[in-house]
């Protein structure tokens, strides 16, 4: 893998070509004293504002509908640290909830300290403008989650997501999934 394939992987680089057939997600730069605030070994105080955030967005009937989300990072989700939460998700409420899941997660450190550890080309390090990234709240059932792999506009691959468990209907509804995810 090359330093730019690993820049190809941000969310930011991807969604504006997939939002259509993605979760709606809102990305925000995440700054160098978060950042650092997330490196650092301390406890985890948040102060300011507990309340669930409410966004709201018309739909065909006018009505507001309000939006819980869940995070993301550029290259890493959290799902090291789902289990501290207090509904054992990554279902996020709170900027707390946000920085509890983070803080917990050894996926975020590494993302930060050495996200080019797997690359082989010897080019200087590019700069990597770190984004959170905060998407609608779906319930997923993990049997069913794909990663799809485009290049030059072709669907040249496709893998379940959760790598850690066996599905069997995956393997009797290769072709019919395919299919699906073709079309």
């Amino acid at each position: 893998m090359k330093k730019e394939h690993v820049l190809h992987c941000q969310f930011s680089a991807w969604y504006p070509f997939f939002r259509g057939v993605t979760i709606k997600s809102v990305i925000l730069p995440l700054p160098q004293n978060v950042k650092d605030y997330l490196l650092d070994d301390g406890t985890l105080v948040v102060s300011g504002r507990d309340d669930p955030p409410t966004h709201s967005q018309p739909d065909s009937d006018d009505e507001a509908e309000e939006i819980q989300w869940s995070d993301d990072e550029n290259t890493a989700t959290l799902t090291d640290a789902y289990w501290i939460a207090m509904n054992s998700s990554l279902k996020c409420k709170t900027l707390s909830d946000i920085f509890l899941l983070f803080k917990s997660s050894d996926f975020i450190t590494r993302d930060f300290t050495q996200p080019f550890i797997h690359c082989t080309d010897d080019s200087p390090d590019p700069c990597i403008e770190y984004e959170l990234v905060l998407r609608k709240w779906c319930e997923l059932i993990p049997g069913a989650e794909f990663r799809c792999f485009v290049k030059e506009n072709k669907l040249i691959g496709i893998s379940q997501r959760d790598y850690t468990q066996y599905y069997d209907h995956i393997s009797k509804q290769k072709e019919e999934i395919r299919r699906c995810i073709q079309d």
